[in-house]
């Protein structure tokens, strides 16, 4: 096995670890060994886009770095005096229970709020210290939510998912597509969801005009954005040259 097996078989071991033993698929996917991938389509983005709509801020989430500034009192602020114990270089680390501790207020809760819910939580429990606290909060470093790139890409490996939303264009620009061996009908986002399920997306780049739809179709945390190679004609193909010992069954018609 050479080395991009090697990697490919540790990323899409880990994301599709619930696929094992007795895997559970979506019904979308592996219905019996014979249903398809689900084919990127305008109608498709414009379903998974309503509640990406409603829901575009970033909430915050584990190991994420938060800069906080508390104006006129360097000693409160992140880039200050401060010594929390949860403070590194560049900000306050939001631990893997979701809190920070602070000055003052002791461990906060984070996770999962906005910057902007952040900011008033802090003002709020300044209050009682400080007479009306002037305060910012910035996330200074991304690291809960990630998107993994691989297959026939240039640069494949985990990108951070920003208070700026990833969509499948921008995941293959980063990765940027080997254009000699890749099979750019073929590009897939395999989703993880909830009770072990996984869900398969196919995208067809082979027209510059269809890249315009990838821009529309916005990944989630924990995607993997695979470019299968050229010459390969089905999906269970693709994941025998991921994970050759794998009994997957399913086959995508392109």
């Amino acid at each position: 096995m050479n080395f991009l097996k090697i990697i490919l078989l540790f990323i899409v071991s880990t994301i599709l670890s619930a696929c094992f033993p007795g895997m559970k698929m979506d019904k979308n996917i592996y219905d019996d060994g014979a249903s398809d991938a689900i084919l990127i389509t305008p109608e498709l983005v414009k379903k998974l886009n309503f509640n990406h709509n409603n829901n575009p801020i970033y909430k915050v989430g584990r190991q994420d770095v938060l800069m906080v500034k508390v104006w006129g009192d360097e000693d409160l602020s992140t880039i200050g005096g401060n010594k929390n114990s949860n403070q590194g270089a560049d900000g306050l680390t939001v631990q893997n229970n979701g809190v920070i501790f602070y000055p003052y207020i002791g461990n906060v809760k984070v996770m999962g709020k906005s910057i902007e819910q952040i900011r008033i939580l802090l003002t709020q429990k300044l209050s009682k210290y400080i007479t009306n606290p002037q305060i910012s909060v910035s996330v200074s470093e991304y690291h809960s939510k990630r998107v993994h790139i691989m297959g026939e890409v240039l640069k494949p490996k985990t990108y951070a998912i920003t208070n700026t939303p990833m969509s499948l264009l921008d995941a293959i620009l980063l990765g940027g597509i080997n254009n000699t061996t890749a099979d750019t009908q073929q590009i897939y986002v395999i989703r993880r969801l909830k009770k072990g399920k996984s869900t398969v997306y196919q995208f067809n780049g082979e027209y510059a005009d269809r890249m315009l739809l990838a821009g529309q179709f916005y990944l989630k945390p924990n995607d993997v954005v695979f470019v299968a190679p050229a010459g390969v004609a089905s999906w269970n193909r693709v994941i025998s040259n991921i994970l050759p010992s794998a009994n997957f069954k399913a086959t995508v018609d392109r």
